[in-house]
């Protein structure tokens, strides 16, 4: 299962929502975005009941900025539209399986 790439909109009907997932900030010219997304999408593959999405911070400046992105990855957890964990750099999916089992 490949991730959904959101803009600001996508992203905001699914905090408004109250949406469970997880969503990578990340940025195509970034190389431990490219190595993250394939562990974010083994994941995806086992949860099919979460929502999974990657934003281009590039393309959406004022959304990164608005979460407090700073450095990619960052791979952010929500459950009910909240955020629950929030990781910086590489996210094996070993590590985001553990996360996730905690919410």
């Amino acid at each position: 299962m490949s991730l959904i790439e959101w803009q600001e909109k996508e992203f905001n009907d699914f905090v408004a929502d109250g949406g469970s997932g997880v969503v990578e900030f990340g940025a195509p010219w970034c190389g431990a975005c490219k190595a993250t997304e394939p562990q974010i999408e083994e994941v995806a593959m086992k949860h099919t009941d979460l929502k999974f999405a990657k934003i281009d911070v590039g393309k959406n400046s004022s959304l990164a900025s608005k979460m407090g992105v700073m450095s990619l990855p960052n791979v952010i957890i929500f459950n009910g539209g909240k955020v629950k964990e929030q990781m910086i750099g590489m996210t094996p999916s070993k590590v985001l399986e553990e996360k996730l089992a905690k919410i």
